[in-house]
């Protein structure tokens, strides 16, 4: 009976003794969560980011000479932000600007200066479904098509894309000789 009653009081102070308290790994996950719901840390990124220029200058086979310069705006970009673990990423990829000047037989038939407020006004008649490309797209990349079968006109190919995303729309500029513009869609996806 003695032993009965040790048993039964051990039980009892065993219970009794036990306040609900945390293990140390319990407090130390509930201090994290409390963490991360009060402090934000951001992460500023620029894509560029320091000024970048390019210039390409190419004799075509039909006698044209094209001086593409590009180079990025520093104070126009599209910001894209998303939130991993405590961190607040904040990248901002840099619109580019770019300037064409086209000659034939040394004489001078198209001079331009294009940023994305000039593009969007020649794409905006291009409405895309779905696709914030006036707002969200940067320009990924500008080309010259150099095709044996255009002998009259110069063909310059205008990607813009939206970052982050698999989202491109790919344009051509199409100047004859006159210096005359044409845009044209040519895909988006």
């Amino acid at each position: 009976m003695k032993k009965l009653l040790c048993l039964l009081a051990i039980l009892i102070i065993g219970f009794t003794s036990c306040e609900g308290r945390k293990t140390q790994s319990q407090a130390l996950s509930e201090d994290i969560e409390e963490f991360k719901k009060e402090v934000k840390v951001e992460k500023i990124v620029y894509e560029p980011e320091t000024y970048m220029e390019r210039e390409v200058d190419t004799l075509l086979h039909n006698g044209y000479r094209v001086k593409i310069k590009t180079y990025s705006d520093m104070d126009n970009a599209v910001l894209f932000t998303k939130i991993k673990d405590t961190v607040n990423y904040q990248t901002y990829y840099r619109n580019f600007r770019f300037d064409i000047l086209i000659e034939k037989n040394g004489k001078r038939i198209f001079d331009q200066y294009f940023n994305k407020d000039k593009v969007n006004s020649f794409f905006k008649f291009y409405t895309i479904k779905d696709y914030n490309f006036d707002e969200l797209g940067v320009l990924k990349s500008i080309e010259i098509n150099d095709d044996l079968s255009f002998s009259d006109r110069v063909k310059i190919e205008v990607m813009y894309t939206i970052p982050e995303t698999d989202k491109t729309s790919l344009h051509s500029l199409s100047i004859d000789n006159k210096g005359t513009l044409k845009v044209e869609r040519i895909e988006t996806n």
